[in-house]
């Protein structure tokens, strides 16, 4: 794959950008501890306040690609805009961290942040590279992002061992990485507003809505992993944010292995390799559920259960760029960037926590095999839909094979 200087540059940018992808697992380790910190909240309760950013976070991407369609802002703008506020988030944490309302604010700016700098890098990558290009680089995108989750997985858990907030703290590098993607994403003028009449109406095609909600049901299976993790560990016998931070890691080097071989995997599979990554999570929830009591196998299994996600999200990342173009790349980015994977986020401790502390109690190890189940049944009908398109002469997104 060669690749022009300009368009070199831009892709260290995006991929610079996509380790700040997973920024919030600087977050996770420190669940355990703000329940104490917070009398009288349950882990359901911190877990629903940390999640809150993914509620504002896709109303924030939506918003923002209907600023650019109406050429009332850039991509380029809401890019930068996206790392200085998530810079603040860190800023702010210094002086908002003694009340409970200050955890829900500060999820509702990481979740504004966030929606305008995840949204729009993955729509200027869809604008700026061809299909050929975008393949390798969504494997490579998919490594950073899961490598940028290894270091904030350790950094989260060490800064969270010495104050509840520290994991903030390192969205203060958000600050670096807003001046690089000042020089390197291209300025693009602000698209010219058409009037109804004359406006050309570019449709999303009903597949993109399909990869979405795929992705959003397996972010709501994936996030129980994280969420629970510090949790599960506790009820182990080791109650250390900096062994949760350590899982945390280990969770995404899964995914940074497994991103590594996407390139190859992907269009030999294709739509089968999310059925590959759900029989990741059965396999990592159920060896977290089986021996709730081993930390060597608790962290085998959020290893196992990390790869998960590079075979599904850069494959709905992947096939969601064929399928859009120019005119509808702001939107169909937001959807699969931002809506489907946050709404998964922010509804998963609803029905995986909430439900299973009805069921089950505080158990973890009950909560992960109940995921677990979930998983394997999402993964069969997977396989179902795309083995049934194929036999009817279809690719797996849906167009006839010519």
């Amino acid at each position: 794959m060669k690749l022009s200087t300009q368009k070199k540059r831009l892709m260290v940018t995006i991929l610079v950008v996509a380790l700040f992808q997973m920024s919030q697992l600087t977050l996770n380790p420190a669940i355990d501890t703000v329940v104490g910190v917070f009398p009288g909240r349950s882990i359901a309760d911190v877990q629903e306040a940390f999640a809150l950013l993914n509620f504002v976070l896709p109303i924030s991407g939506i918003v923002s690609a209907l600023l650019i369609n109406r050429g009332l802002l850039t991509k380029r703008a809401a890019i930068l805009l996206g790392l200085v506020l998530l810079g603040c988030t860190g800023a702010l944490s210094l002086v908002l961290h003694t009340e409970f309302w200050h955890l829900r604010l500060l999820s509702v700016v990481f979740g504004l942040a966030a929606g305008l700098y995840i949204v729009n890098i993955a729509s200027v990558f869809f604008d700026n590279f061809s299909d050929e290009e975008r393949q390798p680089i969504a494997g490579y995108q998919t490594s950073c992002i899961n490598g940028g989750g290894i270091v904030w997985g350790l950094a989260g858990g060490t800064l969270c061992s010495l104050v509840w907030y520290g994991g903030y703290l390192v969205f203060l590098l958000a600050f670096p990485v807003a001046i690089l993607a000042y020089f390197t994403v291209p300025k693009v003028p602000r698209v010219k507003p058409q009037k109804r009449a004359d406006a050309p109406r570019v449709k999303i095609k009903p597949m993109v809505y399909y990869y979405c909600v795929i992705l959003g049901l397996f972010m709501m299976l994936y996030s129980v992993g994280g969420s629970n993790i510090s949790t599960h560990l506790t009820q182990a016998g080791v109650s250390n944010p900096a062994l949760a931070g350590v899982a945390a890691a280990l969770q995404m080097a899964g995914g940074v292995c497994c991103g590594m071989f996407f390139g190859k995997l992907s269009p030999r599979l294709g739509d089968l390799l999310m059925a590959v990554s759900c029989l990741a999570l059965v396999v990592g929830f159920c060896l977290l559920g089986l021996f709730p009591g081993s930390i060597v196998i608790a962290m085998l299994a959020v290893f196992i259960a990390g790869m998960s996600l590079s075979c599904t999200a850069p494959r709905v990342m992947f096939t969601v760029s064929t399928l859009s173009n120019a005119g509808n790349s702001a939107m169909s980015s937001a959807l699969s960037t931002s809506v489907a994977p946050s709404l998964g986020g922010f509804i998963s401790p609803y029905i995986f926590t909430r439900v299973t502390l009805a069921l089950f109690g505080e158990s973890t190890g009950k909560r992960y095999l109940f995921t677990a189940a979930v998983a394997a049944v999402f993964g069969v009908a997977i396989v179902i839909a795309t083995l049934s398109r194929r036999r009817r002469g279809l690719t797996d997104t849906g167009e006839p094979i010519t």
